[in-house]
């Protein structure tokens, strides 16, 4: 018979098998459970610091654009670089462009200088890249005055090193078109563009880079420099130390707070129109507010047609929209607030000096970001009312500039809007403080070009167009009684006079100039000679046009 002692052992050798194939078991099923529901993927712009296409991550993580004046000449820099080998790896066997977009001051077509080779004045140099992957001009010139300048064609995965800095320098000539701003645009695209010949240029991809896709990326468009912060957002900077969050690439709540310039009135467009056309087809905003029509009525283009939400009240002081805006950010929550302010405050009706203004419209600022500390905040500098002194408004703008100053934050940036320099109240105002089409086009392009210009947002607006030619005249009737005449016609949205024209056609009289200098949508006359015929048109006069003339009209005096 076996002893105590040894069964004891053949007791305890038997508990180690079983207790060894139940942690393989418990492995197995662990594994299986883990193949079953693999855990969610790390998002791209956590690991890689920069997502792209809705989670690619092929974009360098980390950048600077610089510009320099240098004497006579420009300097536009592109600096970058891959931090792992990892984020390189996912370029996926694709080559990687890059196009440097310079915008001018000048004119669109730039100079000579611009277009060709480094003979025609443009140099370029290289740190860090491979030598075969020289950058090469490919100018385009735009409606947007938008000059290509650089472009460093299909560079491949193997080309790059982790942790590397690789920077193209391109040194311009200055002068009226002198650079104002830059866009660097990274493009993942096929090698099959290159072919696979071993004497194929790295710089083969000659043709133009999509605007948009799957396999491009704008990464940043600012006037001085851009950095990436490694939360996969863009940070705009102006100077080395400070940093803001950007806006979302796409569908941004946008939120106007304004008085009657902003809100507009029966048949007008609005600067926020000409402004969400502009935004629109590229970062789709979402306009909001608790308003969607003028304070008149509709617009020119019915307000269920585009994004016409905004909170903006003709007659309107900063004072009282102080009150609306803790309310508005609950309900609202915008990403950024564009706010056009100030030009009923200081009017003698309301009391207020340039002072006080700028103290309310500091208020509204720091309640807009005391309710969202990440807000961005476009704050406009206006012209003011006709009947305010220039100096006050000049006060009130250089006061603006120390609230957007002193408000600033490493989260929200407060930028002053100019719409003051070049505004010009015959052209832009039909009534010396509200604007006409080309005055909306005026407001809208600046706070269209601050977005870009500052928040990497958007686009440049582009030449802005000259004032259109009015609208005719509607519905002209008259009533002739006791030698007398009255005309009345329907309203011609932002009209700044009507004309009225007059013959005698029994007497065979030309037409003449019989009245003007009104808005009244109505004109009469006495003194008419009594049974002879009367033929009569009328014309809308906005920023120095004068529209068609309406139908010609008759009427027998009686």
């Amino acid at each position: 018979m076996p002893s105590s002692g040894g069964a004891l052992r053949r007791l305890v050798i038997a508990a180690c098998v079983v207790l060894a194939l139940l942690a393989g078991i418990a492995v197995v099923l662990l594994r299986t459970s883990g193949d079953d529901a693999p855990p969610p993927p790390e998002l791209a712009s956590k690991r890689y610091g920069f997502a792209t296409d809705d989670g690619a991550a092929w974009a360098p993580e980390a950048g600077q654009l610089t510009m320099e004046k240098r004497g006579k000449t420009q300097q536009v820099g592109i600096r970058f670089r891959f931090r792992t080998a990892d984020a390189i790896e996912r370029l996926d066997d694709h080559g990687l462009e890059l196009r440097l977009a310079v915008r001018t001051a000048g004119p669109c077509g730039g100079s000579p200088g611009w277009m060709g080779a480094e003979s025609d004045g443009a140099a370029m140099s290289v740190d860090g890249l491979p030598k075969e992957a020289q950058p090469y001009l490919a100018v385009e010139v735009g409606r947007t005055c938008t000059e290509t300048l650089v472009r460093i064609g299909a560079l491949r995965p193997e080309q790059f090193s982790p942790g590397r800095d690789y920077a193209v320098t391109a040194q311009l000539p200055a002068g009226p078109e002198a650079a104002t701003g830059a866009t660097l645009t990274v493009a993942r695209r096929s090698l099959v563009d290159c072919g696979d010949a071993p004497d194929v240029p790295a710089n083969c991809v000659t043709g133009t880079v999509a605007p948009s896709g799957d396999d491009v990326e704008e990464l940043v468009s600012a006037e001085r420099g851009w950095a990436f912060d490694g939360t996969g957002c863009r940070r705009w900077y102006t100077d080395a130390t400070t940093s803001f969050p950007c806006l979302p690439d796409q569908g941004a709540r946008i939120m106007t707070l304004g008085d009657s310039i902003t809100s507009g009135a029966l048949g007008d467009h609005t600067w926020r129109y000409w402004a969400w056309q502009k935004l629109d087809p590229t970062t789709r905003p979402t306009w909001v507010g608790s308003k969607t029509e003028t304070w008149t009525g509709d617009y020119a283009v019915p307000h269920t047609q585009w994004g016409s939400r905004h909170d903006s009240q003709a007659g309107v002081a900063a004072s009282t929209v102080v009150g609306w805006v803790p309310d508005l950010m609950r309900s609202e929550r915008p990403d950024l607030v564009m706010i056009d302010l100030g030009t009923n405050d200081t009017l003698a009706i309301q009391g207020s000096t340039a002072a006080d203004t700028a103290a309310n419209l500091d208020r509204i600022v720091a309640e807009v970001q005391e309710a969202n500390p990440r807000a961005q905040i476009l704050l406009g500098q206006p012209f003011g009312h006709r009947e305010v002194a220039q100096p006050v408004m000049v006060e009130l703008a250089t006061r603006l500039t120390e609230v957007a100053s002193a408000r600033t934050t490493s989260d929200s940036l407060v930028s002053v809007v100019d719409l003051r320099s070049g505004w010009k109240q015959n052209l832009h105002t039909w009534d010396g403080t509200h604007p006409t089409q080309a005055g909306e086009f005026f407001i809208a392009s600046r706070f269209v070009n601050q977005l870009a210009h500052s928040y990497a947002y958007g686009r440049v607006f582009g030449a802005v167009p000259g004032p259109p030619v009015p609208a005719t005249p509607k519905d002209v009737k008259s009533l002739a009684q006791n030698g007398a005449l009255l005309i009345a016609w329907e309203r011609v949205p932002q009209t700044a006079e009507y004309r009225i024209y007059l013959r005698d056609a029994t007497a065979g009289g030309e037409f003449e100039l019989a009245g003007q200098g009104s808005r009244d949508v109505q004109w009469g006359r006495q003194g008419l000679t009594v049974g002879h015929e009367y033929e009569y048109y009328v014309t809308a006069v906005s920023s120095g046009r004068e529209s068609p003339p309406s139908t010609i009209g008759s009427v027998k005096a009686v």
